[in-house]
């Protein structure tokens, strides 16, 4: 089988078992080895002692020093020593002096040479041969690796003497002479490693043939059943369209029970894939709901931005994984009042988006009517409680600014209590009522409150105060009301503060509802825009120029010198991306426009073309910029709080 387990567990054994032989033949190898040292010093420390004997002896008779050569080669071959040897020691001048050798069978031919009576060779000598000549040690063993090959020496004092008269060793003082003794440990460690060489190869020779052995018991005992096993789950998908087959059953070991399992659990899935294949046509079915209601959501959903010179609209929704019926909407109506409100329709699902759908019908019909937002309300639960089969119904938030006289109007159906932002936080709590959609006839009350330029009224739903943490907290009305607040005095919109709150509260919780918000802001009198420094952007510019209460000669006068100084800005100022502010303020009898962007410092004001340099032939050279300060009545460039800003006056 490819990367089947039965390859695997047959090198998984091989491996245990290769390094077990290992782990046994280092073990076994160094015991060997120091039962074989000791051999060679049991070895040096008898034939020392008859070396001693025989030069005691040697020495009482005053033997010349050929025939003490010669008995030393004699035991040396008896002893099956490499080398015997006499010899002084000279500490002063750190030699050594042979007085006598013997050459064994195993002497180099270095050492026959260069080793004979009377050779000096200075060295250093070793703290072993030094512990001996000191009278520190009575003999001493060096191990030593030189020209001579690899050698255990032993090292004696020669300090007896025989005595023929009381026929007796006796022991004499005075400068001693050495004996050493060496044995050859390069052949005793090469028979050891010869017999290992071959204990080696025999031993992993055996383990092979117990892993095959064991891998030939695994392949007929488990790789065939599990391949089985393999290949009917494999063909379980066809095996399902023909009819289930079982997996025959012997035995009662793991493998059994494995097969036993994979019965019952094929008889299930048979149960169980009919049951899964009805649930699918209900998910798709429910998953095509779903996406028909998300579809009427959106489209029913106005615009998220709506500027002109007296006010700002800003609107966001967040759906939820499960649609529900959230809604925003505004209309500029005839008179130039504009008409708000947000609603959010009980249930989830396709049903509570086509009652959404109608609601929304409904409210443009009625505000189109130009009723009073309690009459909007009135008409409107009145017209969604005469059919209403599926007894749904719509919390609801109708409002009507004027901006003439900065009167907003409002009537609330059983929705959340919306606020106005100004020096202080403000809910609209009055003219509440209830939901609508059932209960046909009712009243509503509604009530009036005065704006002043800089107030934003906030507008939401109950997707916001009951976002849920991971640790499952609401946000609540309570932290919504603290935040709203801290937007006092602040430029940015308190939407945009109250999503980057909401998305730090949540931190990725399950969004179980959504979460809608609107926001009208009274403007100044003042047109700022907050732009992208890109020339998509350029429209806004157009559409708040154009907007002005001026001639239409001056509105392209503007334009003109709007569009060149925008252009630039998008083209040069940034290297990737940025943004711009334009601020246009209408005064009594002039327009002045102020552009800043945080891009590289650039003076326009400065080397502006002369008419008479302009190429006309490749229309290069800074003609835009001419034309921008020769039409503006005045202009001044600044470069404060690393922003470039450009100030533009224009006389009406």
């Amino acid at each position: 089988m490819k990367k089947s387990i039965f390859r695997k567990i047959t090198l998984i054994i091989l491996l245990v078992v290769l390094v077990v032989d290992s782990a046994l033949l280092v073990v076994s190898y160094k015991i060997a080895y120091n039962r074989s040292y000791q051999r060679c010093v049991d070895q040096l420390q008898h034939a020392i002692g008859v070396v001693e004997e025989m030069l005691a002896f040697f020495r009482s008779t005053e033997t010349d020093t050929d025939t003490i050569c010669n008995s030393m080669t004699r035991c040396c071959k008896n002893l099956e020593l490499p080398y015997i040897y006499a010899f002084e020691v000279d500490t002063e001048r750190s030699l050594i002096r042979y007085l006598a050798i013997g050459f064994g069978d195993e002497a180099t031919e270095v050492g026959r040479t260069e080793l004979y009576p009377g050779a000096e060779i200075e060295m250093e000598l070793p703290e072993e041969l030094m512990e001996v000549y000191e009278g520190r040690a009575k003999r001493s063993l060096q191990h030593v690796k030189n020209q001579y090959g690899e050698t255990l020496i032993c090292y004696s004092t020669l300090e007896k003497k025989y005595d023929a008269g009381t026929d007796s060793f006796v022991t004499e003082t005075g400068n001693p002479v050495m004996i050493g003794v060496d044995i050859s440990l390069s052949r005793v460690m090469d028979d050891l490693a010869r017999t290992y060489n071959i204990m080696s190869i025999l031993l992993i020779g055996l383990s092979i043939a117990i892993v095959l052995a064991c891998a030939l018991i695994l392949y007929r005992k488990i790789s065939v059943p599990i391949r089985r096993i393999s290949d009917r789950m494999s063909g379980f998908v066809e095996d399902y369209a023909k009819g289930i087959q079982t997996l025959p059953v012997k035995g009662e070991d793991e493998l059994a029970e494995v097969s036993r399992s994979f019965n019952t659990m094929a008889e299930n899935i048979h149960t169980y894939l009919g049951n899964i294949e009805e649930l699918n046509r209900e998910k798709h079915t429910r998953q095509a709901e779903l996406d028909i209601a998300t579809n009427i959501q959106k489209g029913l959903l106005g615009d998220t931005e709506y500027v002109t010179e007296s006010f700002r609209i800003d609107a966001c929704m967040t759906p939820a994984k499960e649609v529900g019926g959230d809604l925003y909407d505004y209309l500029v109506l005839d008179d130039g009042r504009i008409f708000l409100t947000i609603a959010d329709v009980s249930g989830k699902g396709i049903s509570a988006s086509l009652f959404m759908s109608r609601a929304v019908t409904l409210l443009h019909i009625y505000a189109k009517m130009n009723l009073s937002p309690a009459g909007i309300l009135k008409e409107f639960n009145d017209s969604l409680s005469a059919y209403n089969p599926g007894k749904l119904f719509i919390t609801v938030f109708v409002a009507i600014y004027d901006p003439v006289t900065k009167e907003l109007t409002y009537s609330n159906g059983g929705h959340n209590v919306p606020y106005v932002i100004s020096d202080r936080l403000i809910p609209l709590e009055e003219g509440r009522g209830i939901a609508s959609g059932i209960f046909p006839g009712e009243d509503f009350k509604e009530a009036t409150i005065r704006l002043k330029e800089g107030d934003t009224v906030f507008l939401y739903t109950d997707g916001v105060n009951e976002a849920i943490s991971k640790d499952v907290e609401f946000y609540s009305v309570e932290r919504l009301e603290e935040r709203l607040t801290d937007c006092i005095g602040k430029e940015e919109n308190p939407l945009m503060l109250i999503r980057k709150d909401l998305s730090s509260f949540t931190e990725g919780a399950v969004q179980s509802d959504d979460i809608t918000m609107l926001t009208l802001k009274i403007l100044t009198g003042d047109t700022i825009l907050h732009l992208m420094a890109d020339l998509s952007e350029l429209h806004r510019v157009k559409e708040a120029v154009l907007s002005l209460p001026v001639s239409e000669d001056m509105q392209k006068k503007l334009y003109l010198a709007a569009d060149e100084i925008f252009t630039n800005i998008c083209s040069y100022a940034y290297d990737q991306s940025g943004d711009v502010e334009v601020k246009i303020t209408m005064g009594d009898n002039n327009v002045e426009m102020i552009f800043r962007d945080s891009g590289r410092p650039f003076d326009p004001t400065k080397d502006i073309l002369k008419l008479e340099d302009y190429d006309y032939e490749h229309e290069i050279g800074g003609l835009g910029r001419f034309l921008t300060f020769t039409i503006a009545d005045d202009f001044r460039y600044e470069y404060t709080d690393k922003k470039n800003v450009l100030w533009l006056k224009f006389m009406i």
